[in-house]
Formats: C-alpha cells, structure tokens, sequence
C-alpha cells in the first residue's frame, strides 16, 4: 500500500482552520500505511498521540475477563487517541485494522510545537479537540444512564 500525496482533510478537528494551517500542521505528524489486522493502539498500553483515519476501516475493541467485546468501527475522517494524548496511561481498548488503511499521526510533544508556533491555529484546534471529548463524554454519559434505567426496570420487574 502507498501513500499518494497524503493529506489532512479539514474535517472534524481541523474544520476551524484555513488549508495553509492544516497543510502545516501535517507537517508535524507522519502518514502511516498498514494491512489488515495491525494493532494500531493495544489496550492496556499507553501511546500519547493522537491519530486520524485518512481511509480504511479500523475497529475499536476490548478484551474483559476473557470477553472480546466490539466497541465499533472507526472510518475515515474520525479521530481516535485524543484521551490518551491528555491523560497518558493506558488505552481502555485497542484500535485494530480490518482493511487496508492509512492513518495520519501527531505526538503530544510534536502537537504542543505546533501550537507553540501557531498560537491561533492551536487554538481552534484545542477547542476542536475540547469539542470531540465533549461529545464522546456526553455519548458515554448517556449509554450509562440508558443503562441505569435498563437495569432500574429489570429490578421493578423481578
């Protein structure tokens, strides 16, 4: 698999910001190419970075108690590793490849240089990043409480 040309697309994260600061703010990760069934993040492993599906399919998944739990599917143009990035200890799951797939990748080191050096830029991208934690805390949340009700129900019943 080769990677041509490759591009951040000003989607998610990114879609505050002018081409020029996206082409730039590629410029301080790396493109990644990978086959099917690369462990791009292992579950219980810390990686500090954050990471952007350019194509391919990959599937987030959790091993518990002897269980593999499927967790979804992440496609291009999603972004994944951003927990990590803040609050690096271990990843609650790993992110597996089940196509062939292109990704771009930033460490947290190379991502405070970039903002370091495009404070405006930086700016609306944290506040992307602060956008997407956000809606994923809230998604989360809201499974929880649909559970606490689900389980709620099943005590009444019983």
């Amino acid at each position: 698999m080769s990677l041509d040309t490759p591009q951040l697309p000003a989607l998610g994260i990114l879609a505050n910001l002018d081409q020029d600061d996206v082409k730039d703010f590629a410029a301080y990760g790396a493109f990644k190419s990978v086959n099917v069934g690369t462990v791009i993040i292992e579950q219980g492993q810390s990686h500090g970075k954050l990471f952007m599906i350019i194509s391919g399919l990959l599937e987030a998944r959790r091993t518990d108690q002897g269980d593999n739990i499927h967790l979804g599917q992440l496609q291009a143009g999603e972004w994944m590793g951003e927990v990590d990035l803040f609050d690096p200890l271990e990843a609650v799951c790993s992110v597996v490849s089940i196509e062939e797939s292109q990704y771009w990748v930033i460490t947290r080191e190379n991502l405070e240089e970039f903002i370091n050096n495009h404070p405006a830029s930086g700016i609306l991208l944290l506040i992307g990043l602060a956008t997407t934690l956000s809606r994923r805390i809230r998604n989360v949340t809201s499974k929880f409480v649909e559970q606490t009700e689900l389980n709620k129900n099943l005590r009444v019943s019983l």
